[in-house]
C-alpha cells in the first residue's frame, strides 16, 4: 500500500457589512468548536485561512482564539493560509491593489501568528492567466483550485494528486488541485466511506497527494451540520481514523508537501472557477439552454462524462454585463483606486493616505459584485456596505487633496466602461452620478458626511431558479404538498411569492423620463403595465457641462392616445449646491403642438433605504399628514408640492420639493432571490413618480423646478 498524502484545508469568509450576529453564531457553531477537536488530535494536521473581515472581529471579540490558533501554528499543527485581506476577486481590482491586499494579509499574519503565509486562498477559486504573475510578485508560491480547472485545461484524472508549475511572464506559482470528490463526501457521508475512497487511492502507483480544502462553514453553519459534525461526533471520528491510518494516510500541510516533493509539470489553467459559478455568470437564457443541453447529454451516458469538462458556462466578468448594479460597484471602486494612486503621487508620505487604502480594500469584498443562488449582490446590505466604505475613502482623499468644502467638481468620462461618456457633480458633501445614454438618469447620489448612497436600488430581473417557482408549487414551512415530488417542489419563505415575479424593463434609477396615460395608477406602475406615451425613458439624452451643472436634452416623440406622434423635447439641467447635498433640477419642456390633454408627465425617483417593513421607514411630506406609510406599501398622494423618505435607524433623509403640486405615485421594489433557506423575497427600495398633467393651452410647454435633498435627520 503507497502512501496517502492528505492536505485538509479549511476557508472561512464572512464579508464586509454582513450582521455582528452573524460572525458570532458562526464562531460558536463552526469556528471555535472545529479548533477544539483538532486540538485533541495533535498529529493531524491541517491548513486554516481566514479572510481578514474574520479577523478584523475576531480581535475585537475573540481575541483568545487568535492566541489559541498562533498556539497550533507554533506547534506545526496548522499551517495559516494567506490570501487578498478582504477577500476580493483579483480579476475584478487593479493589480497594484490585489498586491496591497496580499500583503495586508501576510503582514497580519506574520505578526499576528509568527508565520508569513507562503500560499494564498484565491477567492471563489476565480482563475485567470496573469494572477500568477500577480501572486508571484507579491510573494506567493502557491494556491489551490478545483480539480475542474486541471481537467478542461487538458490534464487527466491521473495527473490530479500533486501540484503543477503555471507562470505568467516568466513567473512562478504552483498549483494543487482540490478533489471533487472529497469535497463532496466531507462531511456528508460517513467517515469510513471517505477512509475507504483515500485507501483505493492508496492503491495507485506511486506517492499520491490528495487535497481537500473547502467551506469552514460545512463543519457547523451549513443546515443540519452543526449537529451531524459536532453533537454527532463526525469530525471527531475523522480526526481518530486519520491517526488510526498513519501508517499509510499522512495529514500534511502545502509547505511541507511542496518542500518535499517536486512538482509533477508545468500547466496552462484556462480562465475558470467553480461550475456553478460559471453557469451563473450567463444570461438567463444561455443558463437555461446550458441546462437543457447537459440534460440531453445524460442520454449518452458514455459521453457526457467527458463532454462535461468542456461543455461550460461563461467566467466571472460575465455578472458585470449581466447586471449594472454590480459594474457600478466595480467602477466606483476603481474610480476610488486611480484617485487613490493619483493623491500618492501628489502627496507622498501622507498618513491618511493608509485610511483611504484601508477603506479601498474593505470596498473590494467580492461578495456583493456578483449573485449566484445565494444572496451576493441581491443583499442590500452588503452593497451598502461596499458604498458606504468608497464613500468614507472619497471622503478622506478630499481631505488629503485640500479641496475646498465649497466648489463643485465635474467630470466627464466613460464611467462604466460602455464606450459612452457618464457625468459627475461633486463637492465636499455629496457626488451625483447622470447616465446620458439611458434616460439621462441619475444612478448614484452619494452623501459624504454620512456616507450612504440613496440610489443604490437593485432592479427586478429574471433569474432562471424563478423557473421552478413559476412550474412547481411552492413549499412554505412543513404545508403538505399532495403528490409532487420533490424535484417539483420549491422551498420559499412565505406563501404565493411567485406574484412578486415582475420584472423592470429599466434600470431603475432616478430622473427617468415618463409621459403616461391618464389611467396610470400605482399597480400599474409597479406591475410594469402603465402604458408609456414617449420614447424617453429609456433614450440617449445629448449631455451639456458647465458651471457646475449638468444639462441633458433630448428630442423624441410623444403619441397621445389615439392621436398622431408630436415632436417633443425635453431639457433638464441638474446644479449641485456649492456647499450643501442640494440639488436643483429644471425641467423645460417644448412639444411641436397643444398638448392633446390625454397625458400626464411623470419623473420617476428610486432609492433604497434598505427595509420596506420597518416603522422607522416612511414616508412624510411638509404639506400635510400622510400618516407615516412605510417604504413597502403601495399608494397615491394628490397635491403634494413636497415628499421625503425618512430612516430613523440611520437618521437619514431624501426629499423632493416641486414648484407646482403634483400626484405622486409609490411603490416598493422587492426581487425575489435564492438563499439557503430557500426562495425569498428581499426589498430592494422604493419608487416614487409624482405627475402632472399637461394642459391644452399651455401652448405645447411644460416648465418644472424640482429641489433633491439628502441629509441627516
Amino acid at each position: 500500500m503507497n502512501k496517502v498524502h492528505l492536505i485538509f484545508g479549511c476557508h472561512a469568509h464572512q464579508p464586509v457589512g454582513n450582521f455582528d450576529f452573524v460572525f458570532a453564531e458562526a464562531f460558536e457553531k463552526s469556528y471555535l468548536p472545529f479548533v477544539e477537536v483538532l486540538e485533541r488530535f495533535p498529529a493531524v494536521k491541517t491548513v486554516l485561512h481566514f479572510t481578514g473581515p474574520l479577523f478584523d472581529w475576531f480581535e475585537e471579540h475573540q481575541p483568545a482564539f487568535l492566541d489559541r490558533l498562533a498556539g497550533l501554528v507554533r506547534s506545526g499543527q496548522v499551517e495559516i493560509m494567506g490570501g487578498a485581506y478582504y477577500e476580493p476577486l483579483l480579476c475584478a481590482i487593479p493589480a497594484r491593489d490585489a498586491a496591497a491586499q496580499i500583503r495586508r494579509m501576510r503582514d497580519y499574519c506574520a505578526a499576528r501568528f509568527g508565520s508569513a503565509p507562503r500560499g494564498m486562498w484565491l477567492a471563489e477559486r476565480v482563475w485567470e492567466p496573469q494572477m500568477a504573475s500577480i501572486m508571484a510578485r507579491a510573494g506567493v508560491e502557491y494556491t489551490a483550485l478545483d480539480d475542474t480547472h486541471f481537467l478542461c485545461s487538458g490534464l487527466t484524472p491521473g495527473d490530479l494528486f500533486g501540484y503543477h508549475m503555471t507562470e505568467d511572464e516568466g513567473l512562478t506559482v504552483r498549483v494543487f488541485p482540490i478533489q471533487e470528490r472529497l469535497r463532496y463526501l466531507v462531511p456528508f457521508h460517513s467517515v469510513e466511506e471517505t477512509i475507504e475512497y483515500l485507501r483505493g487511492l492508496s492503491r495507485r502507483g506511486g506517492e499520491v497527494c490528495a487535497v481537500l480544502h473547502d467551506d469552514y462553514e460545512k463543519f457547523g453553519v451549513w443546515p443540519g451540520t452543526h449537529g451531524s459534525v459536532y453533537t454527532e461526533g463526525w469530525l471527531e471520528r475523522f480526526f481518530q481514523a486519520l491517526t488510526d491510518n498513519a501508517d499509510w494516510l499522512e495529514t500534511t500541510t502545502y509547505a511541507e508537501y511542496m518542500d518535499r516533493h517536486p512538482a509533477r509539470g508545468r500547466v496552462y489553467l484556462t480562465c475558470a472557477s467553480y461550475d456553478e459559478m460559471m453557469g451563473w455568470a450567463l444570461p438567463p437564457e444561455r443558463q437555461r439552454t446550458l441546462a437543457r443541453v447537459r440534460g440531453k447529454l445524460k442520454e449518452y451516458p458514455a459521453l457526457a462524462k467527458d463532454a462535461a469538462l468542456f461543455l461550460r458556462g461563461g467566467f466571472w466578468r460575465g455578472f458585470l454585463a449581466r447586471y449594472p448594479e454590480a459594474n457600478n460597484i466595480q467602477k466606483r471602486m476603481l474610480r476610488v483606486s486611480n484617485r487613490l494612486e493619483r493623491a500618492r503621487a501628489a502627496h507622498p508620505g501622507d498618513a491618511r493616505l493608509g485610511e483611504a487604502e484601508r477603506l479601498l480594500h474593505q470596498g473590494q469584498c467580492n461578495c456583493a459584485y456578483w449573485h449566484g443562488v445565494f444572496g451576493g449582490l441581491y443583499l442590500n446590505h452588503l452593497r451598502t456596505a461596499l458604498y458606504q466604505r468608497l464613500i468614507a475613502a472619497d471622503a478622506v482623499l478630499d481631505a488629503v487633496e485640500a479641496l475646498p468644502a465649497s466648489g463643485v467638481r465635474a467630470e466627464r468620462a466613460d464611467f462604466d466602461g460602455d464606450g459612452n461618456d457618464e457625468a459627475v457633480l461633486e463637492n465636499g458633501a455629496a457626488a451625483l452620478f447622470f447616465s446620458p445614454t439611458d434616460g439621462g438618469t441619475l444612478f448614484e447620489a452619494d452623501y459624504k458626511p454620512k456616507p450612504f448612497n440613496f440610489l443604490n436600488t437593485l432592479s427586478r430581473r429574471d433569474e432562471p431558479y424563478h423557473d421552478l417557482l413559476r412550474e412547481g408549487a411552492a413549499l412554505v414551512g412543513g404545508e403538505d404538498q399532495g403528490d409532487l415530488s420533490i424535484h417539483e417542489m420549491v422551498k420559499a419563505k412565505e406563501a404565493d411569492l411567485g406574484r412578486f415575479l415582475v420584472y423592470d424593463i429599466h434600470r431603475r434609477a432616478s430622473l427617468r423620463d415618463r409621459f403616461l396615460d391618464p389611467s396610470v395608477s400605482a399597480d400599474t406602475l409597479w406591475a410594469g403595465t402603465a402604458r408609456e406615451h414617449g420614447d424617453f425613458a429609456a433614450g440617449r439624452y445629448t449631455l451639456e457641462m458647465g458651471d457646475g451643472a449638468v444639462a441633458l436634452s433630448r428630442t423624441g416623440r410623444v403619441t397621445p392616445p389615439g392621436g398622431e406622434p408630436l415632436p417633443v423635447k425635453v431639457r433638464k439641467r441638474v446644479v449641485l449646491a456649492p456647499d450643501a447635498s442640494r440639488a436643483e433640477i429644471r425641467y423645460d419642456i417644448e412639444a411641436g403642438g397643444e398638448w392633446p390633454g390625454s397625458l400626464w408627465f411623470g419623473v420617476e425617483f428610486a432609492v433604497n433605504l434598505l427595509t420596506g417593513s420597518a416603522d422607522d421607514r416612511h414616508y412624510l411630506s411638509d404639506d400635510r399628514d400622510l400618516g407615516r406609510p412605510l417604504l413597502g406599501t403601495r399608494g397615491c398622494d394628490e397635491d403634494l408640492a413636497h415628499i421625503a423618505v425618512v430612516d430613523g435607524w440611520q437618521r437619514l433623509r431624501c426629499g423632493w420639493r416641486f414648484d407646482r403640486p403634483a400626484r405622486v405615485f409609490r411603490f416598493p421594489l422587492d426581487t425575489v432571490s435564492q438563499s439557503e433557506g430557500g426562495q425569498e423575497r428581499v426589498h430592494q427600495g422604493c419608487v416614487l413618480v409624482p405627475c402632472w398633467p399637461l394642459a391644452p393651452g399651455d401652448g405645447g410647454r411644460f416648465t418644472l423646478d424640482v429641489r433633491m435633498t439628502f441629509d441627516e435627520v
